[in-house]
């Protein structure tokens, strides 16, 4: 079964008292200011990665937050055991596949990513909204953390010299190689030693994962035996998630999220570079 819902299927269950969307967009790295999207779905409610839903004491962007905490958010967001929950961005597939990985690591697997996102929801002239909406009442969600999903620097290291284990790194080409600079001050150039690259844009079209053949055929290329255990990466723990998405749809197990991403390992100079 497919972890993505398209614009059709998602507007025929918008009156069903069991979902709730969330926005999961957020400002591209680069730029300031707050995040505002043009127009809301229709009933959606914020998922905020950076802040509200983020180790804010952690000194790399968008670590993951506490279970304790995703799980006040998310009752706040009246977020049932038995909701259906539905994720989606203002660019088609960027962070919305963070917000379902964190939902994964929390234990909640009734999740779904819109297909194409906004963009495909607003081209069906599906309703929109200004600003989002909040939940009436409290939902009973219980967060139940899954080890191994998220991993730090140390299993990272650890899968290095592991030849069942492959790191993909999400970022593009140039910064893989070290050829482009870093958006992030203090940064350095290259890539963890024995990664692969797999820019996530590749494996975007129209906002939307590529089809699934193409998707697997660009998966084999890189993912060949010994390899049983796939690490994702990226500048900082976002687009990991698109590659992460990718291989759970095309049946690939024992996936894992490097939390850091370059963030970390780019900024301390005691780790190897590529």
């Amino acid at each position: 079964m497919s972890e993505q819902l398209s614009a059709q299927q998602l507007s025929s269950r918008l009156h069903d008292p069991h979902l709730v969307i969330f926005d999961a967009g957020m400002v591209m790295p680069g730029k300031t200011g707050d995040y505002h999207p043009g127009a809301v779905i229709k009933g959606a409610q914020r998922f905020d990665i950076k802040t509200a839903l983020a180790d804010t004491c952690s000194p790399w962007p968008n670590t993951l937050c506490s279970a304790e905490q995703f799980t006040q958010q998310m009752q706040l967001a009246g977020v049932n055991q038995d909701s259906e929950v539905v994720l989606y961005d203002d660019q088609g597939l960027f962070s919305a596949a963070r917000a379902w990985w964190m939902f994964k690591a929390f234990g909640f697997n009734n999740v779904k990513v819109l297909k194409g996102g906004l963009p495909a929801w607003r081209n069906a002239e599906y309703p929109v909204q200004q600003g989002w909406s909040e939940s009436p009442q409290r939902g009973n969600f219980n967060a139940q953390p899954i080890a191994g999903l998220f991993i730090n620097t140390e299993q990272v290291l650890k899968g290095i010299d592991d030849e069942a284990t492959l790191l993909l790194d999400a970022r593009p080409a140039g910064r893989f190689s070290g050829e482009a600079s870093e958006p992030r001050e203090g940064m350095r150039s290259g890539h963890i030693p024995n990664s692969k690259n797999l820019p996530y844009a590749d494996i975007i079209v129209d906002g939307a994962l590529i089809d699934k053949p193409e998707l697997q055929h660009k998966l084999a290329l890189l993912i060949t035996a010994p390899v049983k255990n796939l690490q994702f990466s990226c500048g900082s723990g976002i687009t990991a998630c698109i590659l992460a998405l990718a291989a759970y749809e095309c049946g690939y197990t024992n996936l894992q999220v490097y939390d850091g991403s370059w963030s970390e390992w780019g900024a301390r100079h005691d780790l190897p570079l590529g």
